[in-house]
């Protein structure tokens, strides 16, 4: 029998098993009679990616529980966050502001009931991004509101990836922490994200200590540097660690996240910044694969009898090794695919890049004093593995003459036979980062032809700091 034969409450089912939208839209161009029923009703309702309010997607969700309960992602945005790209069925939902709700407040009043009655229907959920740090497009609720949120979440069992971007009113010293404690629920969570002042305030310390508890499988946390109340707290399970600065520190509280690494041996990534005083533990994180770190911990390498076995991704500031940096050899950078510099300053320091990290594949250097053409071919050639490069070396050196830049490319084609892409020396307005030099090689009867165009850069999470930096 042919799938689009089956009953729809069967087909529906079987459907709803499915994840991945690429599945999806590979089985709904395998006839026009699953297309009819894919499309509508499961591809536009996998994942849901706004920045505006869209009061008549949430009244639509509220009133069809059958489309709801198939949603796996929701990412609630920042209006002003262009860099992402809205995704929601359109074709459904009317995005126009009824008549008489202009005022954002009274809105509200009808989008945030909608807004958790749909949430309730979700019993498929992976992840959940909520940020409204500056409450510009997001939600207006109140506590008990806030808690009727976190209490549908807890009961998602698939609940895996959590972002939760402000201050909740249902954690502030107003309010008793035992609410939200009897509602939270989220054993399964894997990757947990908070944001927002009130995650290191004293009053809240017993509630994310109560999060961080049941949270017995969470792999990744990103938290404020300044919730140093959990530093004498141990999640067996984690493995990538991102520490933010929030509102602002002292060297002295950052140094007592030192104790959180010893306790953490088996961490992967590390991100923090600052991290002025934190330094290597003794058990050396040997399993370290990605770094965003400053100074201080890269010198503090030299003390320790264990360091990182093979760390593949590093943003640091520069590669000075010369002015007392700890030298390369205890680093062990043979093995590094993708380094982030701040700056370069001298022509030693690539000359140091070059024979310290032979395995490139990807380089970004921030900032850098002009060097010539041919010292940049020298060095770039010196990676036989590099695809990317980013910053505005090569544009500086050919003082951002278009010309000059299509025969620097030419000439860095024949000498990086891997490299695909650089970066443009013009800024995409929307998102904030530079637009992508794309190159392209195809074999003909004649030879290798080359070719390359400009295309906007890729759309971003900027939520996830380490993941953001290697993009």
């Amino acid at each position: 029998m042919h799938l689009s034969k089956l009953p729809l409450e069967i087909l529906d089912s079987i459907l709803s098993d499915l994840d991945r939208h690429t599945d999806l839209i590979a089985l709904a161009l395998a006839a026009k009679e699953l297309f009819r029923i894919v499309v509508p009703r499961h591809s536009e309702y996998r994942v849901l990616r706004i920045r505006h309010r869209f009061p008549g997607l949430w009244a639509h969700l509220a009133r069809r529980a059958d489309l709801s309960r198939n949603i796996r992602e929701i990412h609630i945005c920042q209006k002003n966050d262009q860099a992402i790209i809205e995704h929601y069925p359109a074709a459904s939902v009317s995005s126009a502001m009824p008549e008489g709700m202009l005022d954002p407040w009274n809105e509200e009043k009808e989008r945030v009931p909608n807004f958790l009655v749909a949430m309730g229907y979700m019993e498929q959920l992976k992840t959940f991004q909520w940020d409204f740090r500056y409450d510009v497009g997001s939600l207006y609720m109140s506590s008990e509101q806030e808690l009727q949120l976190l209490g549908s979440l807890s009961k998602i069992a698939s609940i895996e990836r959590l972002v939760l971007a402000g201050d909740l009113q249902c954690l502030s010293p107003l309010v008793k922490n035992l609410q939200f404690q009897s509602v939270w629920n989220m054993p399964n969570l894997q990757d947990l994200t908070l944001m927002g002042n009130v995650w290191s305030s004293p009053a809240a310390l017993p509630s994310l200590k109560y999060v961080l508890k049941q949270s017995s499988q969470l792999k990744r946390l990103q938290i404020p540097i300044e919730a140093i109340g959990i530093c004498d707290f141990v999640i067996p399970t984690l493995r990538q660690l991102s520490l933010f600065l929030q509102s602002g520190t002292t060297s002295n509280l950052i140094k007592q996240w030192n104790g959180f690494l010893e306790n953490h041996p088996l961490l992967e990534d590390l991100w923090c910044n600052p991290s002025s005083t934190m330094v290597l533990p003794r058990n050396g994180l040997t399993k370290l694969k990605r770094l965003s770190i400053e100074r201080n911990f890269l010198d503090s390498f030299q003390d320790s009898e264990k360091v990182p076995e093979s760390i593949e991704c590093l943003q640091y500031t520069s590669f000075r090794f010369n002015t007392g940096v700890v030298p390369p050899s205890r680093c062990n950078f043979e093995k590094l695919k993708k380094l982030y510099l701040l700056t370069v300053k001298a022509e030693d320091e690539l000359y140091a890049i070059a024979a310290s990290c032979p395995a490139l594949t990807w380089l970004h250097i921030h900032e850098c004093v002009k060097f010539e053409l041919d010292v940049w071919l020298d060095f770039l050639s010196s990676f036989p593995d590099l695809e990317v490069f980013r910053g505005p070396g090569i544009w500086i050196s050919v003082e951002d003459d278009n010309n000059m830049m299509h025969i620097a490319i030419m000439k860095l084609v024949q000498r990086c036979m891997k490299l695909r892409e650089l970066d443009h020396r013009s800024v995409h307005g929307k998102r904030g980062k530079h637009r992508n030099i794309v190159i392209s090689k195809t074999q003909m009867d004649d030879g290798l032809h080359v070719g390359y165009e400009v295309q906007r850069p890729r759309t971003r999470d900027r939520i996830y700091f380490m993941d953001d930096a290697f993009t």
